[in-house]
């Protein structure tokens, strides 16, 4: 009974080997997958219509979530614009970067400001690798459309 299991689990491992080697021994991998990431300001998970909107219609938002991937739990590191891309772009949580709002954090006269105001750069360091660097060097074409 033994050698027959034993025969059975040699030859299991045997075809996986051959399975995941095909690729690799015939030169060939399977096509990289077209990315596509759209981040919008102020959008709500239910303003687009994939998701349940009674009233906007979105039809190629609607295709592109239909024939790709969609992620419906995430969460933005920051509640306005420009922390929030410098944290897709580079993963790291707004401490990190140091991009806390737009532009200055010293708005208005300093007599009515409740809080001290925090330091905020308003670019991200070069030193910080980004999304579009990282696909870049995985192959990818990379463009930055928008703000």
């Amino acid at each position: 009974m033994h050698s027959v299991d034993r025969k059975w689990g040699l030859l299991l491992v045997t075809l996986l080997i051959l399975f995941i080697s095909g690729p690799l021994l015939a030169g060939s991998w399977p096509e990289k997958p077209n990315i596509v990431l759209i981040l919008a300001d102020d959008l709500g998970w239910s303003d687009v219509s994939f998701m349940g909107s009674q009233y906007y219609e979105t039809p190629h938002l609607d295709q592109l979530a239909r024939e790709g991937m969609k992620f419906t739990n995430a969460y933005t590191n920051a509640p306005n614009c420009a922390p929030t891309r410098a944290c897709l772009m580079t993963g790291l949580y707004t401490p990190r970067h140091g991009i806390f709002t737009v532009g200055t954090s010293e708005r208005g006269e300093s007599r009515n400001r409740k809080l001290i105001p925090i330091p905020n750069k308003t670019e991200l360091d070069p030193s910080f690798t980004t999304l579009p660097e990282v696909l870049k060097a995985a192959g990818y074409h990379t463009a930055s459309i928008g703000k």
